[in-house]
């Protein structure tokens, strides 16, 4: 589904360049609509809110942070699971509030040096 949105967004976009990834293989299994919905470029979303821990995800981890968040939840600690969707530009309005709002912020990938955890960092 997220794909499908970033498609449609992709092809609305007429500023210049865009460019997303995608893994390979299949996705989490959703029923599709007919046609995605245009998303707002550098605006993220909040998948499960929560108060003590926010755990904001980037790319294909979405799925093990939801998985992290049922974890932590069981041993007392409630969190919140956010969805970048960019990397460029950085939702800093998101990153803000998850910063100021919990204890602790984790942010998920799939590992770049000098990647989405380091633009978070330099921003904060």
């Amino acid at each position: 589904l997220e794909l499908m949105n970033m498609v449609r967004t992709a092809a609305a976009y007429d500023q210049g360049p865009i460019s997303f990834r995608y893994p390979r293989g299949e996705g989490v299994g959703l029923k599709l609509p007919g046609r995605g919905e245009l998303i707002e470029i550098g605006k993220g979303r909040i998948l499960r809110e929560g108060s003590k821990v926010a755990l904001l995800g980037f790319g294909t981890r979405l799925q093990e942070a939801l998985a992290a968040a049922d974890e932590l939840a069981a041993a007392g600690l409630s969190t919140t699971v956010a969805d970048a969707r960019f990397a460029k530009p950085l939702d800093e309005d998101l990153v803000r509030r998850l910063a100021l709002e919990h204890e602790v912020l984790v942010t998920i990938e799939e590992g770049a040096a000098g990647g989405f955890g380091a633009q978070v960092l330099q921003f904060l």
